[in-house]
């Protein structure tokens, strides 16, 4: 029976060591739909909601002991494995996983594409396209939450109270850049568009956030535009033997290294360095495949790029991200604001802030009161010393922003990155 399980076999696919600690989600097809089996030699003559409609119908109704329903709203791997598992359900519905040009197949996974050297070629349809995504994020170790829609990453929230760290588009979209707007913990991750050579991460611009906000307000400041990581590059995978599938056939792709930097993000949360950098040698070189438009560190391109806000990969052995930059529109001088590490730093500590704010919002604003927020601010800070020059942190809840016996509390913190030259501010107001 046909299986996906060779795109994962260990003597062509590396996957880092351990799990990783990074909650990362991916848009992968549609809401669910039910599926009739009408088409040509039995093939689905409907779309079930692209990867996310057949990993549904596969866990629902393909198993003896169903491991979900159809109502499901999202689904969490931690491995390549289990997904790879769960589409193998799928081997004993024709033309699912794999069909010819003349043997229907046309909401499926992969196809046939004539024949290169006696060995036949396959070309992935659009659910083929985002397993390939899934699998190559979950070569790095992190969680997947996969979703048909930006529902279910709000219904994952609310079901498990984890924020997700990125989420991770193989195109920016207005459903992902719109859900990002509320989500302030949250960085999405996006390839530059598709201006070079059609191929989305080979352009040097940033997508047109303004549009996709629905807001021109938004590309600016540091809400949801510190938190746009978008990526110049495409990753070249060297030619899969894909025998499980179907004998004599392989298969070579081109993708967005977006979903890599997902990957990079997991590796630099679980160094600890998540507030630091994600881009360097240590953190980001590419697993499963070759960065096909990386730039040499001297390229004139660089500055383009930068310029930009569009992050780029050095033309170095082995290859790796050459730089950090957030942002949803392009700008001059880069600021502490504009780098991944600091930018997110600050929403963790504003994270931090808001919960203090709220325990003693309802007590006396007074001195004592406002002498034990600050002894709390100063604890919350221990966990990030490594990230920050302590000899300019400053905190400030005291008569100075503050009126006794008010129902509003006022906390201001101060805080130098030690990669920046730059201080930013935090201004936590609380009202009863």
């Amino acid at each position: 029976m046909p299986s996906l399980s060779s795109f994962i076999n260990a003597s062509q696919y590396s996957t880092e060591s351990t799990t990783l600690d990074l909650l990362g989600g991916m848009n992968l097809g549609s809401t669910y739909a039910g599926i009739t089996f009408n088409g040509i030699c039995g093939a689905a003559s409907n779309d079930p909601g692209g990867l996310f409609g057949w990993l549904v119908y596969a866990r629902s109704n393909l198993y003896t002991t169903p491991k979900g329903t159809t109502s499901d709203t999202y689904i969490v791997y931690t491995t390549p494995q289990e997904l790879v598992g769960d589409l193998n359900q799928l081997s004993g519905i024709t033309s699912c996983l794999i069909s010819s040009p003349s043997a229907g197949g046309t909401f499926g996974f992969f196809q046939t594409a004539g024949t290169i050297d006696d060995k036949v070629q396959l070309a992935p349809r659009p659910a083929g396209t985002d397993f390939l995504h899934a699998i190559n994020y979950l070569a790095y170790g992190g969680t997947l939450v996969v979703v048909g829609s930006p529902v279910g990453f709000d219904n994952y929230i609310a079901t498990t109270e984890n924020y997700l760290d990125v989420i991770i588009g193989q195109e920016a979209n207005s459903a992902l850049c719109t859900w990002l707007i509320d989500q302030p913990y949250t960085t999405g991750i996006f390839p530059s568009i598709a201006d070079i050579t059609g191929v989305t991460g080979s352009g040097y611009t940033m997508a047109n956030y303004a549009s996709l906000f629905g807001s021109a307000s938004l590309v600016t400041g540091t809400t949801v535009a510190n938190r746009i990581f978008n990526v110049y590059g495409v990753k070249d995978i060297s030619t899969l033997d894909t025998s499980t599938l179907q004998a004599n056939t392989q298969i070579t792709y081109k993708l967005p290294t977006s979903t890599d930097v997902g990957g990079f993000f997991a590796r630099a949360k679980n160094r600890n360095e998540l507030y630091l950098s994600v881009a360097g040698l240590d953190r980001s070189t590419i697993l499963n495949g070759n960065v096909s438009s990386s730039i040499d560190w001297n390229d004139s391109l660089k500055t383009t790029l930068r310029n930009n806000k569009v992050n780029f990969f050095v033309n170095y052995n082995p290859k790796f991200l050459g730089s950090d930059i957030v942002g949803a529109t392009a700008s001059g001088a880069l600021t502490s604001y504009d780098r991944v590490g600091p930018s997110r730093l600050r929403s963790a500590l504003r994270k931090d802030l808001d919960a203090i704010g709220l325990k003693y919002l309802f007590e006396i604003n007074n001195s004592t009161t406002r002498a034990q927020v600050t002894s709390e601010i100063e604890s919350a800070l221990d966990p990030y010393l490594t990230f920050i020059d302590t000899a300019v942190t400053q905190i400030i809840c005291d008569s100075s922003n503050n009126i006794d016996n008010s129902g509003t509390l006022n906390m201001t913190v101060i805080v130098k990155p030690i990669l920046s030259i730059d201080s930013f501010v935090i201004d936590i107001s609380l009202t009863q």
